[in-house]
């Protein structure tokens, strides 16, 4: 045995015995998970950590290695915090806006026996989740009559999360106001753009000024503040009865198949689904994109939707978004990506789902 292969067979029987004293620290971790549960204190204690880092730094006696060594211990850290932050929030689901609003009535349904916690943004969402904060969030995706949430789609770009579920949450629009008031009070009508976007038709023509309100919840709890007879929003029934209103008129979205279409999202690929989501950027090469398309059709196969976004630190540069119909871990799915790398720039798999629907009256 040469040197080299010597001190690898050593690095290799350290490495075993490191791992080992990692679960061991670990599994020692529940125990302060869970006396910090039954104290309900927080999960970092900066001057806990600090010290643990100065004491550990000091077993360190070659000081060539303590700088490499402080990384190491405070990186073991992070880790511990990270996880103590799963176990901790562990069924907390974060959804965007208000009691009321459509992801909240999403939320509900997909988790009706787990802790909602509303956030004000979609980022924040994100941001909880890839944490470690919340478990999963419940993102709006797409409209069947807007069209896409392309902040959400740049999102999932742009973070180290990925989509656990779809769900089709069936939209009814309805015109709420205040306890006695009726249609021809009606002078403003508050509610999110895309909400009155979907009620065009029903507003044409009755001299009602349309004001756009972060969502549709948000703008119910304004009108019920306000107690004005010529104000309403636009927003669920759901709504109307969290915040005491009157449903002036039902179903005034344009479309009747008007669909909202909500995302689970969460940290690690799920083990099953039928869908997957790739991502995936191009190079500014003449037929780069039906080379990628052709390879899809090639390898067998359906891809039910594709959309294209700006990349924000590139301008006129674009990433595409798609969905196929496919199993994770076939061979063919694996032939696919494999032959996708070698034509993308990037590519991320970023979902893998099965698709759900639910009428919401």
């Amino acid at each position: 045995m040469d040197q080299l292969q010597s001190a690898r067979k050593k690095i290799n029987e350290i490495d075993a015995q490191m791992a080992k004293l990692f679960e061991e620290r670990m599994q020692t971790v529940e125990e302060v998970i869970a006396y910090k549960l039954a104290h309900q204190m927080e999960i970092l204690d900066t001057a806990r950590e600090a010290q643990v880092i100065e004491k550990n730094t000091e077993y360190i006696k070659d000081k060539t290695y303590k700088g490499y060594y402080t990384e190491f211990i405070t990186e073991v850290m992070r880790l511990s915090r990270a996880y103590q932050k799963t176990r901790i929030h562990h069924n907390q689901i974060a959804y965007a806006g208000t009691l009321g609003a459509f992801s909240h009535i999403a939320a509900m349904q997909l988790f009706p026996d787990d802790t909602l916690v509303h956030l004000p943004t979609f980022e924040e969402v994100v941001e909880q989740v890839e944490s470690g904060e919340a478990s999963y969030g419940v993102l709006p995706f797409e409209n069947s009559y807007t069209g896409e949430v392309g902040e959400n789609m740049d999102l999932i770009l742009s973070h180290n999360i990925c989509i656990h579920r779809m769900y089709d949450l069936k939209i009814h629009q309805n015109l709420l106001g205040i306890k006695g008031a009726e249609i021809s009070d009606i002078r403003q009508v508050y509610s999110k753009d895309q909400a009155i976007s979907q009620s065009k038709k029903f507003l044409e023509g009755r001299n009602i000024e349309c004001i756009p309100y972060p969502n549709t919840a948000m703008a119910a709890q304004y009108i019920a503040e306000q107690n004005d007879i010529t104000k309403a929003a636009i927003a669920a029934k759901e709504t109307a009865e969290l915040y005491g209103l009157s449903i002036l008129a039902e179903d005034i979205n344009t479309s009747s198949d008007n669909t909202t279409r909500f995302i689970v999202i969460g940290k690690q690929l799920p083990a099953e689904g039928n869908r997957i989501s790739l991502v995936f950027t191009l190079p500014h090469t003449t037929g780069s994109l039906a080379k990628v398309m052709a390879i899809i059709s090639d390898h067998g196969f359906n891809m039910e939707s594709i959309h294209s976004r700006s990349l924000k630190d590139e301008p006129f540069a674009y990433y595409f978004y798609v969905e196929l119909v496919a199993q994770l871990d076939s061979k063919e799915f694996k032939e696919l990506y494999a032959a996708m790398k070698l034509l993308c720039k990037e590519i991320k798999i970023a979902g893998y789902y099965t698709k759900e629907s639910r009428d919401e009256a």
